[in-house]
């Protein structure tokens, strides 16, 4: 009986420990799955610098099976990556704005296609077109992917991961 009395005090005076415990791995399990959901959020995309989201971009296109290559920081002649698939070469002007890219990045754009001797070009942003941008970059052939553009990159690079 003595043995069964202190049995029963062990696990009363345990069940807080277990409690804190079980609070504990829960608690870093939530800290876990918020911290993954933030690593592909625009929300934290929108906070980037601007290395940062070259980097994230360049992980993106990587998930997705390109290869990819970053231009150099300075004097990028408006190609910030190179992504190669099915030797087609595609050049990215990246531009994380707190507002709508205007003509400049699809100048630029164009400008990077004949200098890298690429097949196409594309400006990709966190946010949306101008209205001239729109129309300059239909004019010239490039590709336009704005906030709606990278929400479903980011879904597609996710899936692959």
């Amino acid at each position: 009986m003595d043995k069964i009395l202190a049995n029963a005090n062990f696990f009363k005076d345990a069940f807080p420990v277990l409690l804190v415990f079980l609070g504990i791995v829960v608690f870093s399990f939530i800290i876990t799955l918020i911290i993954k959901k933030y690593k592909w959020s625009l929300f934290r995309i929108d906070r980037m610098k601007g290395d940062e989201f070259e980097d994230f971009i360049k992980e993106i296109y990587e998930l997705l099976g390109y290869k990819v290559v970053k231009t150099k920081k300075s004097g990028d002649q408006g190609i910030d990556l190179i992504v190669k698939k099915l030797f087609k070469k595609t050049g990215i002007q990246l531009k994380r704005y707190s507002s709508s890219v205007g003509n400049s990045a699809v100048q630029e754009a164009v400008a990077g296609k004949k200098y890298y001797k690429l097949d196409r070009v594309c400006v990709l942003t966190n946010q949306t077109f101008t209205k001239s941008a729109v129309a300059l970059a239909k004019a010239n052939g490039v590709i336009l992917i704005d906030r709606d553009g990278l929400k479903n990159l980011i879904k597609k690079a996710k899936k692959k991961r």
